[in-house]
């Protein structure tokens, strides 16, 4: 009998020829995780948000475009204890942060896209900027490999994530950034090196 090859797993929903159950971590984390998410980011073969929530559950995840739940979600935040992750010019940086001021974080936000698109959701959107911001200083290399980043330092969503769970709340997230690499690895096997490079984050 022929399999469907767009058949998708009960578990992780990737195609059944590209199932990543095996090497799914299961880690949590105190600190609330909100993906905003460009819908064009959503469809991308190549977006990491669909890793990060097999990894870490609770990361919630809405599109930009669906504007009652966004604003609905965003409006029931605790502006004094979330944080947006996004280098604007008075972001600070999470690594200069002292334990105490830390500890006052319930949760972060972070923004799915690219850069360009990012910038444009920080600048019209104005519940995002109702949010202190912070970002990172030297946040570790950028194992993403497949696709193409604007400058050295950027991460995909996920390792973004990763991160600052990790500079918050000091709980170990390398599992989630070897559970991206050997999920990509797997996933794009068949490719050609030249073809697993495109634009986009």
């Amino acid at each position: 009998m022929q399999v469907d090859k767009r058949a998708r797993c009960n578990g992780c929903r990737f195609l059944v020829e590209q199932c990543v159950c095996e090497w799914i971590p299961k880690l949590e984390t105190t600190l609330k995780v909100l993906v905003i998410q460009d819908p064009k980011e959503a469809k991308h073969a190549k977006n990491t948000v669909a890793l990060l929530r097999l990894g870490l559950s609770s990361v919630e995840c809405i599109s930009i475009d669906n504007r009652n739940l966004l604003e609905a979600s965003l409006s029931e935040l605790e502006e004094s204890k979330w944080r947006l992750v996004f280098p604007c010019d008075d972001a600070v940086a999470v690594e200069s942060m002292s334990r105490g001021d830390l500890a006052q974080i319930e949760g972060v936000i972070l923004l799915d896209a690219t850069w360009r698109k990012a910038k444009k959701m920080y600048f019209t959107e104005p519940l995002l900027n109702s949010f202190r911001a912070i970002t990172f200083l030297q946040p570790p290399e950028g194992k993403y490999a497949i696709r193409k980043s604007p400058n050295d330092v950027s991460v995909s969503t996920l390792e973004a994530c990763a991160y600052i769970v990790e500079q918050i709340t000091e709980a170990n997230m390398q599992p989630l950034r070897d559970f991206m690499v050997v999920a990509q690895d797997w996933q794009w096997r068949k490719q050609p090196a030249e073809h697993r490079h495109n634009n986009g984050h």
